[in-house]
């Protein structure tokens, strides 16, 4: 007799590390083999309760779940990705950029306005 599975085709999930949280979103496109793995929508197999990747041959398994869409996952991963985007940009910026000094300046001046504008919320909140 097969156990029902904890999630059902159509379902938002989250993929979660253990270490930095919310990593993805999708949904649950199918299940394959008797209903024990689950495959999402971007192409990921994993185990029906979501508990550990589909194939992982360990005895301890310490990677990334499948946990159902909490509040704020869409918005956590928005952000993160939104700061590597940042980064690697940064990272490759210098003087032999292709950017004019205006293009960079501009740049200068949004990043400064958004943390102006940070700091005026934060400080409404005392």
């Amino acid at each position: 007799m097969d156990k029902a599975p904890a999630f059902r085709i159509g379902d938002k999930v989250t993929v979660h590390s253990s270490q930095s949280g919310p990593q993805t979103l999708a949904t649950v496109a199918r299940f394959t083999h008797d209903n024990r793995c689950m495959e999402l929508s971007d192409g990921s197999q994993w185990r029906a309760d979501g508990r550990r990747q589909w194939g992982f041959r360990g005895s301890f398994y310490k990677g990334p779940v499948v946990q159902a869409e909490a509040e704020g996952d869409a918005d956590f991963i928005a952000k993160r990705r939104a700061i590597g985007a940042i980064r690697k940009f940064a990272n490759d910026l210098g003087m032999d950029s292709p950017l004019t000094a205006a293009q960079v300046q501009r740049i200068l001046a949004a990043i400064n306005a958004e943390r102006a504008a940070a700091g005026e919320a934060e400080g409404d909140r005392d």
